[in-house]
């Protein structure tokens, strides 16, 4: 899966989007900035315990399979997906994401607006206000300077954090009580919502002052990788590497006492020792399954539990549209893109030859959808946008429109700019086996329109491969992609940029589709110009509506996440920003 730059960003989902019945707050630009923060006095209060709530005999237990180990736990210190579900059921950050893709208060008392002074109208200014009595597991209170300790963690040279995306556009972080927090920023960053708060997607978790303070080389500190004080709903308290970890009830959690007394993770070799598990009970659930999985899942049922919650990533196939010339002095590419998909009707053509549905039914159970955009499941959908169906007929005709006719092999072939080409292109992506039966699918499609669709199966680290590896997307070394990606939870991608088309001048680029469309870079990089979230909904439709029309991607499906678990077990809702665990201290068990 390629992520970009800001994949690790948090959405900005603020209520008056499309969740404004979720009661989150949203920055207006209109009102005066936040001049003065009124002194609060912390009141009188003690923790209700100094260390993990012991497990009692005959106790509430669940037991998780996880087939990587976590590398770290404090979030900064790490990217790994199955580390920072660890963190949120650990540490915790201001705030967070619900099932509803809302975000929602959870150290802070509200969420920062210009309504409520949170927010400067110049946007530079976020002042972020803390719950009463707070404290980490230990009994020591968790503050406003722990806060402040976090950003500087990050930010010091002393440690190696896994990023500072976004923290090293702050200027300062002001703590004028314990209660409140006053940042700072040097220059305007939008995805301001994505710092010191927790998801999984991205790692923001507040970080204990008392217990890191004064110390350096931060990633080397074993409390780094388990962390046995905490602010989440459990307490790491025992890991036995290569074989399990246990965590315990947080006395002091924030949103209460957690149901179970216990949680464990079992380290298992993969998704096949995890079903074996689930079959025998030895696990009450497994979050990492794949789509492949579920009719594997299915037939399990009822002994085995399926559930799959449509994400906010997406598979896609895209056309390389790269210019040796680049466009405008813009966007130079290596490599020219196929020639006849620089004709808009090839593109459309190709996009409705494709039975999508069709797709998402037969190999994907039909527990997902064909996304609309590259935005799906999000607050920041276009929902105007409708898909447009699976039509062989218009699809047939627009490539007669486009000069292609039928040739005796059953292909079609035309002028493409005074050569004579036929529509056979290679399409690459990895070897997952999902992929190449929905590969097989395509294939077929396609034919029945003259189009020959060549499948080319790339292990992933030579698929995703660095320029100077010569990995084909970023080279440009290819001709129709695929794979998956997603714009979440900033919005903010990228990938449609002019000056992030690699080449040999800028090989890092992350524009792997290649395409320079000026009006289209600009248009996203407009969305960085102001924190009103509403004038950034905004922009980011049009972005939507423009891709759509120019067929610039094929969407294929919202990625699901799939999970797998025992009839005892029992979980909140979750939902595509959220993951299980953003509500852990409800988790429960039916015996």
């Amino acid at each position: 899966m390629k992520k970009n730059t800001y994949v690790l960003l948090s959405l900005l989902v603020l209520a008056s989007m499309v969740l404004a019945a979720c009661g989150a707050a949203t920055p207006a630009m209109t009102e005066a900035p936040a001049t003065e923060v009124a002194m609060t006095e912390a009141p009188a209060c003690a923790p209700a315990g100094t260390e993990p709530v012991a497990f009692p005999d005959g106790g509430k237990s669940v037991t998780g399979a996880f087939d990587q180990e976590p590398d770290s736990i404090v979030p900064y210190f790490s990217q790994m997906s199955f580390a920072i579900w660890v963190t949120q059921l650990t540490l915790v950050g201001l705030a967070e994401w619900d099932d509803q893709s809302a975000f929602v208060p959870e150290l802070a008392a509200e969420i920062p607006s210009t309504e409520n002074g949170g927010v400067s109208a110049d946007g530079l200014t976020i002042t972020w206000k803390l719950k009463d009595c707070l404290f980490w597991s230990d009994g020591t209170p968790l503050t406003s300077k722990d806060v402040k300790f976090t950003w500087e963690a990050v930010m010091d040279p002393g440690n190696a954090p896994a990023s500072r995306t976004g923290y090293d556009k702050i200027a300062s972080v002001e703590t004028p009580d314990d209660l409140t927090v006053v940042i700072k920023f040097a220059e305007l960053y939008p995805p301001w919502q994505t710092l010191f708060t927790q998801g999984p997607n991205n790692g923001g978790a507040i970080i204990p002052e008392h217990i890191l303070g004064g110390q350096t080389a931060l990633e080397t500190n074993d409390f780094i990788r388990m962390p046995t004080v905490g602010s989440g709903p459990f307490v790491l308290t025992e890991w036995i590497p290569g074989d399990y970890m246990t965590m315990l009830p947080n006395p002091n959690y924030v949103g209460g006492l957690a149901k179970l007394d216990r949680v464990q993770i079992r380290f298992v070799a993969d998704s096949e020792a995890a079903k074996a598990a689930l079959q025998t009970g030895d696990v009450d659930w497994y979050p990492n399954f794949s789509e492949g999985d579920i009719v594997a899942l299915k037939a399990l049922e009822p002994g085995v539990k399926l559930t799959v919650v449509a994400g906010s990533d997406f598979e896609h196939y895209f056309f390389n549209l790269g210019r040796t010339e680049g466009v405008d002095g813009r966007g130079k590419a290596d490599n020219e893109g196929f020639c006849p998909f620089k004709d808009i009707n090839v593109r459309h053509a190709i996009t409705i030859g494709i039975n999508r549905q069709a797709i998402v039914d037969s190999l994907l159970s039909g527990y997902t959808a064909v996304p609309v955009s590259q935005w799906p499941n999000t607050a920041w959908t276009n929902t105007n946008l409708e898909v447009e169906s699976y039509d062989a007929d218009k699809a047939a005709a627009l490539l007669e429109e486009a000069g292609y006719t039928l040739g005796a092999d059953g292909i079609r072939s035309g002028d493409c700019n005074g050569v004579e080409t036929k529509l056979s292109f290679n399409f690459e992506t990895t070897t997952a086996p999902i992929r190449i039966e929905a590969a097989l699918a395509v294939q077929s499609d396609l034919a029945k329109i003259g189009v020959e669709f060549k499948q080319i199966h790339t292990p992933a680290g030579t698929f995703f491969g660095q320029y100077v590896d010569g990995g084909p997307l970023t080279t440009g070394n290819y001709d129709l992609g695929g794979y998956t990606t997603g714009f979440y939870p900033d919005p903010y991608t990228d990938n449609f940029q002019c000056e992030s088309v690699p080449n040999a001048e800028k090989p890092d680029g992350t524009n792997w589709y290649h395409n320079c469309d000026p009006f289209l870079s600009d248009l996203v990089d407009s969305s960085l110009a102001t924190v009103d979230i509403a004038a950034r909904k905004l922009i980011i439709d049009e972005v939507q509506k423009y891709v759509a029309e120019n067929y610039y991607v094929i969407p294929m499906y919202a990625r699901g996440d799939v999970f797998g678990s025992t009839p005892r077990f029992v979980w909140g809702p979750t939902g595509p920003q959220s993951n299980m665990n953003w509500n852990a201290e409800m988790w429960d068990v039916t015996e």
